[in-house]
């Protein structure tokens, strides 16, 4: 119980942070913080993120010829990879999201298209009127859907946002 009491103090605050950036700028490893990290627990998910993050600057500015290195071998090498797992990780999470939020626009850009179509079809921007397109909302005449869509976009978000949700 002690050790995860322990374990879960370890947190980035503001003091952290900045130790954590003289920690960087000044290569000195922080050989207590690593002894105060209980692997097994990281390895459960107790506590995983604050610690990986406090746990960062102190393994980038270990050189090979720390002394207090070769006791702890092992423990920093597991430290490591349990960081770079969780940057992995962290990764395939964003481009999900990016692929998802991509996909979405893309389908509401369809929408707006699909709209602006049919809106042009009933406003005059039929095949045999195809020199003008008239706006269905107002009556103002475009020489092309590039302006129609744009003045839709600028002076009837409303409609366009009742039209795709419809």
């Amino acid at each position: 119980m002690d050790k995860i009491q322990n374990f879960q103090r370890i947190k980035m605050t503001e003091g952290q942070a900045m130790a954590t950036a003289i920690a960087i700028t000044s290569n000195l490893p922080n050989w207590a913080l690593i002894d105060e990290i209980s692997i097994p627990l990281l390895e459960t998910g107790v506590g995983t993120l604050p610690v990986l993050q406090a746990a960062l600057p102190t393994i980038l500015s270990i050189t090979q010829d720390e002394e207090k290195l070769n006791d702890r071998y092992w423990k920093v090498l597991r430290i490591a990879q349990l960081q770079i797992e969780h940057l992995l990780r962290s990764q395939q999470e964003l481009l999900k999201h990016m692929e998802k939020l991509e996909s979405e626009n893309e389908a509401k850009v369809l929408r707006k298209k699909n709209v602006i179509s049919e809106e042009r079809k009933t406003s005059g921007g039929s095949i045999e009127n195809s020199e003008k397109f008239k706006c269905a909302d107002c009556g103002k005449v475009f020489l092309n859907d590039t302006f129609l869509t744009s003045h839709f976009e600028r002076r009837h978000p409303k409609s366009v946002q009742h039209s795709v949700s419809e």
